[in-house]
């Protein structure tokens, strides 16, 4: 179970980036609670995620594998993070710099994927 762990935690998290994509494409402003929980799923999961990966030691492969998973999820979070941040200024810059979160978001998903059914066995 504690392998699947970080699946269900970033699971529900690009679940939320999607709602919260659909809101923002819709030019409608989402509830915050809705960011709230994104957010926090995304930095608590990132926590879960180091502690989980520990697991894969012993072989290269998965450790690797881990490696890439944990570098692109805390780009995903760092991004998502400043994205809004960064966008003030130039408010033509946020939807760029929000797909480029989804997409390091979603890629980093991918790969905590992978690494979960090969740690599985």
């Amino acid at each position: 179970m504690q392998i699947w762990l970080p699946i269900i935690i970033y699971g529900t998290t690009v679940a939320l980036g999607l709602v919260l994509g659909w809101y923002f494409l819709s030019s409608r402003r989402p509830p915050k609670a809705v960011q709230a929980i994104h957010l926090l799923t995304g930095f608590g999961g990132l926590e879960v995620v180091m502690l989980v990966t520990r697991v894969s030691r012993g072989d290269a492969d998965l450790m690797a594998n881990a490696r890439i998973a944990l570098l692109l999820l805390g780009l995903a979070v760092v991004s998502g993070l400043f994205a809004g941040i960064m966008a003030r200024p130039r408010p033509d810059m946020l939807g760029p710099a929000l797909a480029a979160h989804a997409f390091v978001g979603g890629s980093a998903f991918l790969v905590l994927a992978n690494w979960a059914m090969n740690a599985a066995g």
